[in-house]
This record gives C-alpha cells, sequence and structure tokens, in this order.
C-alpha cells in the first residue's frame, strides 16, 4: 500500500509541475506566436504563482476538515479542463486565464499531495518517502525535450492538449488512492479560524522562518530556471529541442539524486542534508552564466540539479513535522503560497535584471536567495523530536 501511495502522490504531484516546467521552453515560440516579448510571456509564471497561491489558501484548511483525497482529485480534473482551454486560445489575454485556472488546480494538487504524505508516513521514515515523491519536481524537466520535440514540429498548443490527455489519466488513477488519515469534521471552516491559525504560525520563530524558506527555496530555483531557456538561445543560438536536453540532463541528475537525499536525512537529520545541500547549490547557481558552451556549462547545470534534489525531500519532511497533524494542510498551503509569492516576485524581478543586465544579474539573485536559507536552516530550524510510531 505504501508504495501505490507513493506512486498516486507521484503522479498529482507530477501533474502539477510538469507544465510549469516546460512553459520557459515554450517562450521563444509562444512570444513570436503572440507578439510578445520574453519579460510579458514570464509573467505567465507569475499568474500562475498567484493563483496557485489562491488555491493553496483556501484548499490546505478545508483539507485539515475533509480530507486530501476529494481535492487530489478534484484538482487533477481542473488542470485537464484548464490545459484544454490553454490549447485553444487566441491571445496573450486567454492564456494567461487559462495558465490562473491551471494554477488554481496545481496549488490544490501540491497543497494536498504533500500534507497526505505527511499524514501516510512517519517521521523516522518520512525523508526517504518524500525524496521518492520529490522526484516529480525533478522528473518534470524530463518532459521538457519531449514538449520541445512537440512544439517545434506541431506548435506549441499541442503540448498542452498532450497536457490535458495527461491531466485526464491522472484523474482516472486518483480514484484509487486510499481513504484519508485526517478524519473529517462537519463543522464547516470558518474565513476567520484559517486567519486565526495562519497568525499562530507567523508568529512562531521557526514556522514563519520556514516559510521565509520556502519563498527563498521555490523562488532563487524557478527564477534560474525561467530564464535559462531564452539566455541559452540568446548565447549560444541553441534550438527548442537542444534547451530542453539541457533541462533534461539537469532534471535527470536530479531524479538519481532525490531519493538518497531522503534516505541521507532519515539517517543523518533532515536539518543537517538540507543546510549541506544549500551550501553546495548556491556557487552552483552562479557559475552556470559565467562558464562557455560545453561539458563545463552541463556539469554545472547538472550541479544545480543534484544540489536542488538533495534538498527538497529533507525540508518537505521538515514542514510537515513542524505542526500538528490537524493544522499540517493548513501549514503545507501557507508554505506553498509562500513558495507561489517567491516565484511571482522573483521571476518579475528576474525579467527586469534579465532584460537589462543579462542572465548573471538572474542568477547571483538566486544564488543570494540559496544562501540565505542555509542561514535561516542554521539559526532557526531544529530538528523535530518526533514520535517513532
Amino acid at each position: 500500500m505504501d508504495f501505490l501511495v507513493i506512486v498516486d502522490l507521484f503522479s498529482l504531484l507530477f501533474l502539477g509541475l510538469a507544465d510549469n516546467q516546460v512553459l520557459p521552453a515554450l517562450f521563444p515560440l509562444i512570444g513570436a506566436s503572440l507578439h510578445q516579448t520574453v519579460q510579458t510571456v514570464g509573467l505567465l509564471v507569475v499568474f500562475y504563482s498567484l493563483a496557485a497561491a489562491l488555491a493553496s489558501f483556501f484548499v490546505g484548511s478545508l483539507s485539515d476538515r475533509y480530507g486530501r483525497r476529494p481535492f487530489l482529485r478534484g484538482g487533477a480534473l481542473l488542470f485537464a479542463l484548464a490545459s484544454a482551454a490553454a490549447a485553444g486560445v487566441s491571445s496573450f489575454t486567454g492564456l494567461a486565464a487559462a495558465r490562473a485556472l491551471t494554477g488554481l488546480a496545481a496549488g490544490s494538487l501540491s497543497t494536498c499531495a504533500i500534507a497526505f504524505a505527511g499524514d501516510w508516513f512517519i517521521y523516522r521514515v518520512r525523508g526517504k518517502a518524500m525524496g521518492w515523491i520529490s522526484t516529480a519536481y525533478f522528473a518534470a524537466p524530463l518532459a521538457v525535450p519531449l514538449a520541445g520535440l512537440m512544439a517545434d514540429r506541431a506548435g506549441w498548443r499541442r503540448v498542452f492538449l498532450g497536457f490535458t490527455v495527461l491531466g485526464a489519466l491522472t484523474a482516472a488513477a486518483s480514484l484509487t488512492l486510499p481513504e484519508d488519515r485526517v478524519a473529517a469534521h462537519s463543522t464547516p471552516q470558518k474565513l476567520g479560524e484559517t486567519w486565526r491559525i495562519f497568525r499562530a504560525f507567523l508568529a512562531r520563530r521557526d514556522t514563519s522562518a520556514m516559510l521565509g524558506i520556502a519563498f527563498l527555496v521555490s523562488g532563487g530555483l524557478v527564477s534560474f530556471l525561467t530564464y535559462l531557456g531564452a539566455w541559452l538561445q540568446r548565447s549560444f543560438g541553441l534550438s527548442t529541442t537542444a534547451i530542453g536536453l539541457v533541462f533534461a540532463l539537469g532534471g535527470g541528475l536530479a531524479v538519481i539524486s532525490s531519493p538518497a537525499g531522503g534516505a541521507l536525512s532519515d539517517r543523518f537529520g533532515k536539518r543537517w542534508v538540507s543546510i549541506s545541500s544549500n551550501v553546495f547549490l548556491a556557487p552552483a547557481l552562479l557559475l552556470v552564466p559565467l562558464l562557455p558552451w560545453g561539458a563545463g556549462l552541463l556539469a554545472a547545470v547538472g550541479a544545480v540539479g543534484v544540489g536542488v534534489a538533495v534538498r527538497q525531500g529533507p525540508i518537505t519532511a521538515l514542514v510537515t513535522e513542524m505542526v500538528p497533524a490537524n493544522e499540517r494542510g493548513s501549514f503545507v498551503a501557507l508554505r506553498n503560497i509562500c513558495s507561489q509569492l517567491g516565484i511571482g516576485a522573483a521571476v518579475f524581478i528576474g525579467g527586469f535584471l534579465y532584460e537589462r543586465h543579462g542572465y548573471l544579474a538572474v542568477t547571483s539573485l538566486c544564488a543570494g536567495m540559496t544562501a540565505l536559507v542555509a542561514i535561516l536552516l542554521a539559526t532557526h530550524i531544529a530538528e523535530p523530536q518526533a514520535a517513532g510510531g
């Protein structure tokens, strides 16, 4: 049963991540088709992130009362419908609206998949479980080469049609999810109660620091990825397919590294592994735009993939153990809101930096955010002493 839970949660999380990962590789084609600049097309990530944050706000607290499973199933179905809408638009405004709907679906999937895993797996082995589930974050870039090839040959709209089919299949597969381990309550969840819980998280030193970490982790990574494809095309003249292969290299190494990072964190501590991986990652981010095209640049992209992957499972396991189980969905939701706000802010600032100062300015921002993550983990977060049962 645990294996099936991991497969289901991986699939749902992958669905909410893959289309957002392939989007940067499609930026040149979307911009040319809809007559928009790279900076303007980058706003699609901002709209997506804000919608995902909105969905997390409501769904997280509701899932604490009514269970995670209904929102996982509904999110997968909404994702399929939103992808179909994105495939049929003829204007940038229409595409932005469709991406916002996709963000609503992805926010529900991300919040409830992580909370469901926290409910299901005890902390002693949760790092390993989260490491496997978190491979969804890094398997997602493996879809980029296929999406790039499809876009080059048939247009970017066919990519969203492919995600429509994938969303429908994942929605059907979600019917095999087991019963929630969160007891449902008949009393309606009031908005004021949600705000009270959120204020309590913000008032605590450790949980507020973890929310800041979520802002920095997601913002630093996604800003790096968002403008990587445009920089590779501008600097080296790479095709969309070749850009996709670069993304796949980082994603492939991350897929291999993520389970190992989770297993190491169960053995040596989630906090220690999280700190070490961020210390490794910060200089790797800074190095990428300083290298010419070739093996050195590909090695630096691979190092970024490994660093990002090793930290993901341990940090996620820490997040799910910092609050009681009946508030886990709310905390994961607030963490996801901070993540999406971080993505929106970093991508927006990154677009300004990219257009005026180049990709090195973007990666400098990302490296600084990553270094700050390591500092916050070292100074504000303690390893939870969880019961083993």
